[in-house]
């Protein structure tokens, strides 16, 4: 079922990319993004991301807000933002996870979705994209 969008209309690979770019200008560490639309699952696409520090996270998260506002995507709800332990930012079509090393270790998210398709990752051990 296609989701409503209010402003953009950009194609999930695109807007993957162009957050994904946005994150690595900020110095976000072990990026993983992923096209969940042919999954079925409640959003098209995330990316997870680690912070090196609460403030860093609470900065990739403005960055992303702000280049979001000039870009006219849609952004509903960001939770976590004043702990910046796991700092969720909800763009209707795409879910981006900021997270402290330990607890996107303690999560895990990344094996809620092993069978998506994989658009970039950073991490250290990443598998090759081809």
């Amino acid at each position: 079922m296609p989701t409503n969008k209010k402003f953009a209309d950009v194609p999930v690979r695109e807007k993957l990319d162009r957050i994904t770019g946005w994150i690595e200008e900020k110095k976000g560490k072990d990026i993983l993004a992923l096209d969940l639309s042919r999954i079925n699952t409640f959003t098209e696409g995330i990316i997870i991301v680690t912070a090196s520090s609460i403030r860093h996270g609470q900065g990739l998260a403005d960055h992303i807000l702000a280049q979001s506002k000039a870009e006219r995507y849609e952004f509903l709800r960001m939770e976590g933002f004043q702990t910046g332990q796991w700092i969720l930012l909800d763009m209707n079509d795409l879910v981006i996870s900021i997270f402290q090393k330990e607890t996107r270790e303690l999560y895990r998210l990344e094996d809620l979705w092993k069978n998506a398709e994989t658009v970039a990752d950073t991490r250290e051990h990443a598998p090759a994209l081809i």
